[in-house]
């Protein structure tokens, strides 16, 4: 009896029972209170129509748009009924769906982009569209699981040893790392995607051609050394302007939503009520790792 009970197919079968039962007292109802009205109207149709031609390349026959019709209704009638027996609740598909719809609504008609409007954008955003400077870098890192309290020491050492002689390898004055010794021909973007945005952030004051540091990073210390092999280039409109219209564009849309949420947020009153600290821990503890 109980190899049955934990049997998913039966627990399947109970649900499908319920849902049809459910079904019937909904529809039913319905019935009694007289039939709904679908029209397909002459809009629909055409639209039908249209995306036959857009995706076959030619008007659909009779029998196709018939059949064409006959898809909508039938989904239109499914759509109905499944909202009518609330199978769209909690439906992580249908809620982010629907989201996306109405933040659509709040892009509107979007206004023209004009050349006012591009060479302002430009003008407020011109380190976005500048050509980056490229880099060789080389670096030495020291592990401060290995050196501990004398770490400072250790680097301070190293970095007195390169600066008397530069030609030392400096390989032989650092810890062992599966991060890179030396990247060439790298933006800062690309210094940042593989040493962090610590190392990433000290090439634009780096002294040229010497060594410098300790440079901290969320691995350790770091001695770098910087060669700057082209300086960044501001870019001209005219060779970017279909991202700068692009990137204006979003941005008006952003705007746009943003505002229809604010001014839908209004209608609410919001009440969180936060689980005690018991609950909240149980609950975390239930989350499948």
């Amino acid at each position: 009896m109980t190899r049955w009970r934990n049997e998913p197919l039966l627990h399947f079968a109970v649900l499908g029972i319920g849902l049809f039962a459910l079904y019937s007292l909904v529809s039913d109802g319905g019935e009694s209170a007289g039939s709904e009205e679908l029209v397909v109207d002459a809009p629909r149709i055409a639209a039908l129509a249209d995306q036959f031609v857009r995706s076959w390349r030619r008007a659909p026959t009779q029998a196709e748009l018939d059949g064409l019709i006959e898809s909508y209704v039938r989904d239109e009638v499914l759509y109905r009924e499944g909202l009518a027996l609330g199978l769209d609740r909690d439906d992580a598909v249908i809620r982010s769906r629907v989201r996306l719809k109405m933040e659509l609504l709040g892009d509107s008609a979007e206004a023209e982009v004009t050349e006012a409007d591009l060479d302002a954008w430009f003008d407020a955003h011109l380190s976005r569209y500048a050509t980056p400077a490229r880099y060789e870098l080389r670096q030495v890192y020291f592990d401060p699981a290995r050196h501990g309290a004398t770490r400072a020491d250790a680097v301070a050492t190293a970095l007195r040893e390169l600066e008397r002689e530069p030609g030392l390898d400096p390989a032989a004055l650092g810890d062992a790392t599966l991060l890179p010794a030396v990247l060439a021909d790298v933006t800062q973007a690309d210094v940042a995607a593989q040493l962090g945005e610590e190392l990433a952030a000290a090439l634009a004051s780096a002294p040229a051609g010497r060594w410098f540091g300790p440079v901290t990073s969320s691995y350790g210390d770091h001695l770098l050394r910087v060669n700057v092999l082209s300086a960044s280039e501001p870019a001209v409109l005219a060779d970017v302007r279909d991202a700068v219209e692009r990137d204006l564009r979003y941005s008006r849309a952003q705007t746009a939503r943003n505002a229809l949420y604010e001014r839908l947020r209004t209608r609410y009153t919001v009440r969180i009520e936060t689980p005690a600290g018991s609950d909240f821990d149980a609950a975390l503890a239930a989350e499948p790792r």
